[in-house]
């Protein structure tokens, strides 16, 4: 069920079940008001579990935004640390070079964030 389905049928079960217990202590049925308390309860735990659902889907859905961005600065990086790294070799710069390895691992993070966000998604 979904997380709005969890959460109507919570409060159909609450409102039958607190009827019920009306009904049993008008008409002095204590097996009627048992069951209507039951029933109430089982409402609470179906709304619970409807409320849970719909924050778990909303953290997920905060969880896979911006997967694309996270995929092409991440390719963005890779790249401008590849080009870095070449370019310390050609003139001699090991700290131009050690910037463009640092920079090139941080692009494969990045692409990897956006990868779990994908999943996620699914």
């Amino acid at each position: 069920m979904s997380s709005t389905t969890d959460k109507i049928s919570g409060l159909a079960n609450k409102a039958v079940g607190n009827i019920k217990q009306g009904v049993g202590k008008a008409v002095g049925s204590e097996k009627l008001q048992a069951e209507g308390f039951a029933q109430e309860i089982k409402g609470e735990a179906q709304s619970a579990v409807g409320a849970a659902k719909a924050t778990v889907e909303r953290v997920t859905d905060s969880m896979t935004e911006g997967s694309t961005a996270d995929k092409v600065s991440g390719a963005a990086n890779k790249v401008a640390g590849n080009i870095k790294q070449g370019v310390g070799k050609a003139i001699g710069s090991e700290r131009l070079e050690v910037e463009g390895a640092a920079q090139e691992i941080k692009g494969e993070a990045q692409t990897t964030i956006g990868k779990v966000k994908d999943a996620f998604k699914r």
